[in-house]
């Protein structure tokens, strides 16, 4: 474990201290740039720059999270085509499987963030994908609740590092409002797959081989498939702009210097202990963490949605095809709010707040209309989609808040473990004796998973806003320096030389470099 605190020097009267650290502490990108000089990028080349990082890079995201999301529901599908039967699950042991999934997940997060910082971040996340479809076809032998369990968690483990791979990856190419926008891309494409997984499970349903049910061959597609992307990863996503095997030298250069605006470097690979617990005494770690976990309170309905929706009188036929609906809204609603965030400045916290209000009505809806209207039941279960809207936006907000590598990687971590630690409680609300209506189940959604995320988003932008305008005051009284000081080592007992840098090689944290400005 390594120690690196940034150090102030004197400057005359007037200027605010500039920051040193020793050269091995200083970001990835300051060796790059110790190598290759190049000036900043015209718009042109910049434009140029940014769709060449969007050919390479977006495709693998959007890509990746869709198989992520088919992937996350194998068990809600295969709960209608037959896994029940053949393990012998009941209600409450079908609940536990997926909460042991995020079990796996939760104890997973933190080792996995460390290896993501510790390792390159392109061939870490392949190597998890391999795993993780090679583990979807550990379930077609499983034939009982016990085996169920152990693959589920262990599915966990491999999961906990493909978010944070992306969110990492997203932020080494692109500016903060370019992320603000690919998110919610990303997330509209990822959420788009109940259309493939409900069509997937409606053709499985048509293949007969005995004893073969149709639930393992989902397992098998999504496995196999997996299991490519893997290999694909590691063929051809970069771990960062510094090797990025499309663009030259040079181009790798401009890369970095063309996302300045976010006033955080790329990466660095050692732990700092003074980020780390920076991070854990930040006030808005822990609110990002509260958002995590309480939205996610209401993320069980992932694998109950088509026992949901087949309870309200339908067929298993017709309930895999009203499954792809929640696919269309989702992508839709993902869509329409990455548009906006296109267009707009600084309005993360007012589209997450809007995106609440739909949920809630469902909530409403599902608790209030009779039984026997199941066309407004299941519209209720549709318009939840804008619900996936806060997630993406306040996941890359979180990661857009915090600078320096290991406290941005902590923070990520901590907020994977709120989202953990709901997706773990929040099946237990689907409990046998709720059944049919669920009243307290979606009560409790209500408060806990709309109202409650609703007003922390809120707080967050206050504050948030208030620190921006404090940095603000500071700049216009010329107390807030852009430059650092890298210390080189002589290793000859003389002594040290340094060198003037632009403070975002440094790996400075949020907190230390008050050139930096939260996004709103």
């Amino acid at each position: 474990m390594s120690k690196a605190v940034a150090t102030t020097t004197a400057l005359p009267a007037g200027e605010s201290a500039t920051p040193k650290l020793p050269e091995k502490f200083a970001d990835e990108s300051y060796k790059l740039f110790s190598k290759v000089q190049v000036d900043d990028p015209s718009p042109t080349e910049a434009v140029r720059l940014r769709n060449k990082c969007v050919r390479w890079i977006l495709p693998f995201l959007c890509a990746g999270y869709h198989l992520m999301y088919v992937d996350k529901q194998t068990l809600g599908n295969s709960a209608i085509l037959g896994i029940m039967e053949d393990a012998h699950l009941n209600s409450t042991q079908y609940n536990w499987l997926s909460s042991i999934f995020y079990l796996g997940y939760l104890v997973a997060e933190w080792p996995q963030n460390w290896a993501l910082q510790r390792f390159p971040v392109a061939r870490w996340l392949a190597i998890n994908l391999i795993v993780w479809g090679a583990i979807l076809l550990l379930h077609i032998p499983c034939d009982s609740f016990a085996t169920l369990f152990v693959v589920r968690f262990l599915l966990g483990l491999a999961e906990a590092c493909i978010v944070p791979a992306f969110l990492l990856t997203l932020n080494m190419f692109f500016t903060y409002d370019e992320q603000a926008v690919l998110m919610p891309c990303m997330w509209a494409i990822g959420n788009s797959s109940p259309i493939t997984s409900g069509l997937l499970s409606y053709g499985v349903l048509f293949i007969k081989t005995g004893s073969f049910s149709p639930w393992k061959w989902f397992m098998v597609i999504t496995g196999v498939l997996t299991i490519l992307f893997g290999a694909a990863v590691w063929l051809w996503l970069p771990d960062s702009p510094i090797n990025a095997h499309f663009l030259s030298q040079e181009e790798r250069a401009q890369a970095i210097l063309r996302i300045k605006s976010n006033h955080s470097g790329i990466e660095q690979k050692r732990f700092k202990k003074s980020q780390f617990v920076e991070a854990l005494k930040d006030w808005k770690t822990w609110l990002f963490f509260l958002h995590a976990w309480s939205q996610e309170m209401a993320n069980g309905l992932t694998n109950q949605y088509s026992l949901i929706i087949k309870s309200f009188g339908f067929t298993t036929l017709q309930t895999t095809l009203l499954g792809c609906v929640n696919g269309v809204t989702a992508f839709v609603s993902l869509a329409a709010a990455a548009i906006i965030l296109a267009k707009t400045r600084n309005c993360r916290a007012w589209l997450s707040v809007a995106a609440y209000i739909p949920p809630i009505i469902s909530c409403i809806l599902l608790l209030s209309l009779p039984w026997s209207n199941r066309w407004g039941l299941i519209a209720a279960i549709w318009i939840r989609a804008t619900g996936g809207i806060p997630y993406s936006v306040v996941m890359i907000w979180a990661a857009n808040c915090s600078a320096g590598h290991t406290k941005k990687t902590t923070v990520i971590g901590l907020y994977h473990v709120g989202y953990g630690l709901g997706n773990i409680l929040s099946p237990q609300l689907f409990q046998p004796q709720y059944k049919p209506r669920y009243i307290v189940t979606w009560a409790v959604i209500l408060g806990i998973a709309c109202v409650l995320p609703m007003i922390i988003v809120l707080y967050l932008r206050w504050g948030l806003q208030k620190e921006n305008k404090r940095r603000d005051a500071l700049a216009a009284q010329g107390l807030i320096n852009e430059v650092g000081v890298i210390k080189h080592d002589s290793g000859s007992g003389d002594s040290d030389s340094e060198e003037v840098v632009d403070a975002r090689q440094l790996d400075l944290t949020d907190r230390e470099n008050l050139a930096f400005r939260y996004v709103l």
